[in-house]
């Protein structure tokens, strides 16, 4: 089993809190006009100390926009988490446990756990201070001194108000840490099944796919395309390994250009390309081949030297195998099959298309 190095864990954990604030910078930019707006309430309701703890928290505010684009994302999360919690319990204390100022912590609850993997003991301070806000809070709710200048009326209002935003604001934050973690898997997935040269499948991918078929292939034909650039190694030697990546991106093009969107290309193997076709009888593989190899003919010769626009067109071609999978016949027998095809189609010259009788 493999394991990460020391490096490269935290090369991983930079790149995903660098998704990870990407995704959620929407949710810093709206808890920081609730804070303007909050600001403005106060200053209306002539409440000194809530006034106050709102300049401060502005300033907060923008420090963590700023740390967030300088990319010093655990500063961003301790001045948002120590932020939202220290504002709720000035708040909560200061108007009373029913201004619901209290339930905006919910919502930093998923940014203290990610902002903080690699720092244990903040990690632990700020989830402390939330419990005993939450907890605490409760227990000492009838002792809030509450403020003279808000009447039980007003109270009722804002923790209406509150109740909705910090709910919205914790469903909008849960859709888009959901988001976040698919996105995150997509990445994987395209990491792990595609060829980062050609953008193709890999052969884990086409191996997954030809298990799933397995179950299937009583009630459907399947079809496998091998192809290989013809004096691939000649070209490399020729023009270098640059003209040789684009040549097979081009004849990667070529072949996507040519199948299904049900039928799966990969590269199997330096110069050697698989395609699956379910549901493809023989003859009209062979189609497919004879369709693949006139694309490569036209086009996959029209490569661009690095820096320099196009270089001259070279004369790019391919041998392709076609095997049919037979009742009862594994993939890797068929795969054989075309294999010795593609050997007797080299050795018969290249540039052409084989099939079994």
């Amino acid at each position: 089993m493999h394991s990460l190095s020391d490096d490269d864990r935290a090369q991983v954990l930079y790149e995903a809190t660098v998704q990870y604030w990407q995704h959620i910078l929407a949710i810093v930019r709206i808890a920081f006009g609730i804070h303007v707006a909050l600001f403005g309430l106060f200053l209306y309701l002539q409440v000194p100390v809530m006034l106050a703890g709102n300049a401060v928290s502005v300033l907060a505010y923008v420090g963590c926009l700023r740390a967030i684009k300088r990319k010093r994302f655990q500063l961003a999360g301790l001045l948002m988490g120590g932020e939202i919690i220290g504002h709720a319990m000035l708040a909560t204390w200061a108007v009373g446990w029913d201004s619901n100022f209290f339930m905006f912590v919910f919502c930093v609850v998923p940014i203290v756990a990610f902002s903080f993997q690699r720092a244990r003991l903040g990690r632990v301070c700020l989830n402390v201070a939330i419990l005993l806000l939450i907890v605490g809070g409760y227990a000492l709710r009838a002792q809030m001194p509450g403020s003279a200048q808000i009447s039980p009326a007003m109270v009722n209002g804002i923790g209406v108000i509150n109740a909705l935003a910090a709910t919205l604001l914790l469903l909008r934050s849960a859709t888009l840490s959901v988001s976040f973690s698919l996105q995150m898997q997509m990445n994987l997935f395209l990491a792990a099944h595609r060829d980062s040269l050609t953008n193709l499948y890999t052969r884990r991918r086409i191996m997954q796919r030809v298990r799933q078929l397995g179950a299937q292939r009583q009630q459907q034909v399947v079809s496998v395309l091998l192809l290989d650039i013809d004096h691939f190694k000649a070209i490399n030697d020729a023009h270098g390994h640059d003209i040789g990546d684009s040549v097979l991106q081009r004849v990667a093009l070529a072949i996507t250009a040519s199948i299904r969107t049900t039928d799966m290309a990969a590269r199997w193997g330096g110069e050697e390309f698989l395609v699956l076709m379910p549901g493809t009888p023989s003859a009209d593989a062979q189609g497919v081949a004879e369709r693949v190899l006139a694309s490569i003919r036209a086009e996959a010769g029209e490569v661009t030297e690095m820096g320099e626009g196009l270089a001259p067109p070279l004369q790019v071609t391919a041998t392709v195998a076609v095997a049919t999978l037979q009742p009862g016949e594994a993939f890797r027998e068929a795969l054989s099959r075309a294999d010795q095809l593609l050997y007797e189609g080299k050795r018969a010259g290249r540039d052409r298309v084989m099939a079994a009788e």
